[in-house]
């Protein structure tokens, strides 16, 4: 796999920390019942695991190394009656544990579940062996019951982080400050061994909670996005809905008003045209992020002066501008070297940002449009001294990731309600291009987009050229 492959895999799962990172009301609600159902799945399975190893060893073992008359130290009655009484102790915990899970799923009474099962299972049968002077190293117990926490229970890596903690702090205790020795082991031989099982088990408990962190990760941005796709119908929903219901009770009062020939004024019909072009151009929106999604962006690249390029643009977007009393100052360099691009979609790239720049500001924003050379690629600049982006536009996330993500909408006086495509297929097309995008803003204190392209390099220097992929979105 290429490297700029895995890191675009890697961004997808890649979120702040949670201390920056404050999780919706909705998400940890859903988080806390979750857990309670699936610790109460655990807590079943766990017992009737329990329950089975009880009768394999006292039912088919002990019986069978009595038979062939094998000196075993677990045949012996009081290890017998041992084993029995910390299989008790930990069924016990395990009641115990879905007595407490009746509660309601509050975040206390859910943590101490979770812990309590950690507890019931592997913390007692050591607190037990420590009473009559052992240190118990039960390796394939550890890592099956923990295993089966973290598979099942795939959220809160720091309570998964915490039992483990608390166990292997336990067995620290008994082992170097109290002097117990492990039962089986010879005397030689129980520091190299127990050193060598805390190793291991730590490696497996790195593993075990790595899965669940980038599981979660993973969860918390599902999330996300369902959310994002549910306020995207509503907007759908809403700006389809008021053009069509606008047109039809028009045309239902010129039906019941209107004897023979029906005569339009030229306001009635461009507000009529007005809204049949909003329905066109949300459904155009949708067909296209669709298309993308299936066949990828291709370009028609060609050498392209930038400066000239960017001045057209300007021109075609100057009634907009005026209209909104803004200006735009124009600052490339007509001797930077020309780009390899596609005219089309780049246009449309910088018609989206002055666009956005220009709905989602007071009237009289001023907007610079800029390039720099560095190195083989052009670093462009679109930027504004507007309102800026706040943490809140971007519920929590990283402003700079989230704007980009499909459905994603910003928050605008005049038009509250859109798509949120235009950014994401901004960040299509200049990733097809090979290049990267970004955003610079804090509150208060405008806005800069930025996104980078590759120059034109000569066909005599192929190796100098950027290789321009086609993009699977």
């Amino acid at each position: 796999m290429p490297f700029s492959a895995l890191q675009k895999r890697l961004r997808l799962i890649q979120i702040r920390p949670q201390s920056t990172l404050p999780l919706s009301k909705e998400y940890l609600t859903w988080q806390q019942q979750f857990i309670q159902d699936r610790l109460r799945l655990v807590i079943w399975i766990s017992t009737v695991f329990l329950g089975i190893l009880a009768v394999l060893h006292l039912g088919l073992i002990l019986p069978a190394l009595n038979r062939v008359g094998q000196e075993d130290p677990t045949l012996r009655n009081d290890r017998i009656l041992f084993t029995l009484c910390v299989l008790a102790a930990q069924e016990l915990g395990l009641l115990l544990n879905l007595l407490l899970l009746r509660y309601p799923a509050s975040t206390r009474y859910v943590r101490l579940a979770f812990l309590g099962y950690a507890g019931a299972v592997l913390l007692v049968p050591q607190l037990q062996h420590m009473l009559i002077g052992e240190t118990f190293l039960d390796l394939g117990g550890w890592v099956i019951f923990f295993m089966l926490q973290a598979v099942l229970i795939p959220v809160r890596w720091q309570w998964h982080l915490i039992s483990q903690l608390s166990l292997l702090s336990l067995t620290l205790l008994s082992f170097f400050v109290f002097n117990f020795d492990t039962p089986g082991t010879e005397e030689g031989m129980q520091l190299t061994v127990y050193i060598f099982f805390v190793v291991l088990v730590c490696c497996i408990f790195f593993v075990a909670n790595l899965g669940v962190y980038l599981y979660e990760r993973l969860l918390i941005r599902e999330f996300e996005l369902r959310q994002q796709l549910q306020l995207f119908l509503h907007a759908v929903s809403h700006d389809l809905r008021n053009p069509v219901t606008g047109t039809l009770m028009l045309l239902k009062n010129l039906h019941r008003n209107g004897q023979g020939e029906v005569s339009l004024s030229p306001p009635m019909i461009s507000q009529m045209i007005d809204s049949q072009e909003r329905q066109l151009r949300l459904i155009n929106s949708l067909l296209e992020a669709h298309v993308q999604e299936v066949q990828g962006i291709v370009l028609q690249t060609q050498p392209l002066p930038l400066a000239p390029f960017v001045q057209t643009i300007i021109g075609d977007l100057q009634p907009q501008i005026d209209q909104e009393q803004s200006h735009i100052v124009e600052r490339v360099s007509p001797d930077l070297p020309p780009l390899m691009g596609d005219p089309l979609q780049l246009r449309r790239v910088y018609e989206n940002m002055i666009s956005n720049a220009l709905q989602y500001n007071r009237s009289g924003v001023c907007i610079t449009l800029d390039a720099q050379l560095r190195g083989r690629w052009l670093h462009c600049t679109v930027s504004d001294n507007g309102q800026g982006i706040g943490p809140l536009e971007s519920d929590g996330i990283s402003s700079e990731r989230s704007i980009f993500d499909r459905y994603s909408r910003g928050i605008s006086r005049r038009q509250p309600l859109h798509l949120g495509l235009g950014l994401h297929i901004c960040q299509q097309i200049i990733e097809a291009h090979g290049g990267k995008i970004g955003v610079d803003s804090q509150l208060g204190q405008g806005t800069t987009f930025w996104f980078t392209l590759p120059i034109y390099a000569p066909q005599s220097d192929l190796t100098a050229q950027p290789q321009l992929p086609k993009l699977q979105c």
